[in-house]
């Protein structure tokens, strides 16, 4: 206790209060001059010190003043000068639809415009720049080179080819290239099984981090219930090119097993009951339903030897091809090909209609061999016309080694999305 008591006091003497109150100590005021690395003139905010960016694409009915006001440019002087600039005339010349972005100050004041375009028969990529440099509007043309890139696409087949490759983010384009790169093999609409799974490699272009628009199918695989089937194009130098199996061997067939890209069958060959007429009657062709104005195709080269109005046929096609066979097409709504023109395979010939005795929209589609109306299924088995052969060749060797993995990237894409 004496000892704890003797603690205590110690403590207590550390904070005797004879200690004086700091409320009561001396103040000291010191003033010192401090240099000013600062300017000491007021700041004023520009306006250019904000900026605002917007985007738009032109519409058919676009003037400088209603493109303008939808991108929020109040700017007088920027709409004087696009109206009496001949160069900036070109943004609203052509087909509408082109990109548009501005740079403008949040008063409305235009700082930089571009305006983009592709023209699609060259693929040749436009921008206009128009840009406000210090006290006037200047303007220039440019034409950048798009950079092209190998893309890798899938799908699986689930309601028709189309609608699954739009589904599956695949551009029209590339999709009717695969129809064309296996149409001597496939009809897309009678031989694709429910769950087949297509593989793609394609080249696409891009500029700014977008893709503008796509180019060749490289190389597809399908692989159709047991069967699987696959593709690539190759093209030497200075010949045309064409798609290949990749053992070497030619896809080329001597005919195409549709004369339509994509349709169904709604009458075969053979004995029917006729629609219009009534009564049984022997079918010597086959009925494709589609939409009126679908394309109609030659299914082999050859040369038009009739080409108008047939009785029951209406609008009437017949193209004689080199083995004395011949294919002719009915019912036409167009018809764009004359008498005596060689036509090559895959050429459009003119458009589905219903001229003639028919209920509908069709295409009756005959194959005659030495004059004889012949079942057109038969046309599948056709030899190929083409005993061109790539394998030999030492940069068809590496291309196809390398697009058997490209296929097989695209593949587990495919199965990992899938899964």
């Amino acid at each position: 206790m004496g000892t704890l008591m003797m603690g205590t006091g110690v403590v207590a003497f550390g904070v005797s209060t004879t200690l004086p109150d700091a409320a009561e100590w001396p103040i000291r005021q010191v003033v010192e001059p401090v240099a000013s690395t600062l300017d000491a003139a007021p700041q004023t905010a520009s306006e250019d010190d904000f900026l605002l960016h917007q985007s738009q694409t032109t519409r058919r009915d676009d003037s400088f003043q209603t493109l303008l006001k939808r991108l929020g440019v109040n700017d007088p002087e920027a709409q004087s000068f696009l109206a009496r600039d001949a160069t900036s005339r070109l943004m609203l010349m052509g087909t509408p639809g082109k990109l548009t972005d501005v740079t403008r100050t949040p008063k409305g004041r235009l700082r930089k415009l571009s305006v983009r375009w592709v023209d699609n028969d060259s693929q040749r990529v436009s921008r206009l720049v128009v840009e406000w440099q210090g006290s006037r509007f200047t303007s220039r043309l440019e034409q950048p080179t798009p950079r092209r890139r190998v893309l890798f696409g899938s799908l699986t087949l689930r309601s028709s080819f189309y609608a699954d490759a739009d589904q599956a983010d695949i551009p029209d384009a590339i999709a009717s290239q695969v129809v064309e790169s296996f149409s001597g093999d496939l009809d897309f609409q009678r031989d694709l099984q429910r769950g087949a799974r297509f593989s793609l490699v394609y080249e696409a272009f891009e500029l700014d981090g977008e893709v503008l628009f796509t180019g060749r199918l490289l190389g597809a695989e399908v692989q159709n219930g047991k069967e699987a089937h696959q593709a690539m194009w190759f093209q030497e130098a200075g010949k045309a090119g064409e798609f290949f199996n990749l053992d070497g061997s030619s896809r080329r067939r001597a005919f195409l097993a549709s004369p339509l890209a994509f349709s169904r069958v709604t009458s075969s060959y053979g004995p029917r009951i006729h629609p219009v007429l009534g009564g049984q009657k022997y079918h010597k062709g086959t009925d494709y339903g589609a939409p009126a104005g679908t394309p109609v195709r030659t299914v082999a080269n050859g040369v038009v030897t009739f080409a108008g109005q047939q009785g029951g046929y209406g609008n009437y096609v017949v193209i004689r091809h080199p083995d004395t066979a011949a294919t002719a097409y009915a019912h036409l709504e167009r018809i764009s090909v004359r008498v005596g023109q060689r036509v090559q395979q895959g050429q459009s010939v003119g458009t589905v209609g219903s001229t003639g005795t028919a209920t509908g929209p069709n295409l009756h589609f005959e194959y005659l061999v030495k004059g004889v109306r012949t079942n057109p299924t038969r046309i599948v088995s056709t030899p190929s016309s083409s005993n061109l052969v790539a394998a030999n060749l030492p940069s068809f060797q590496r291309q196809a080694k390398a697009m058997r993995e490209q296929l097989g990237m695209a593949a587990s894409v495919s199965l990992a999305s899938a899964q």
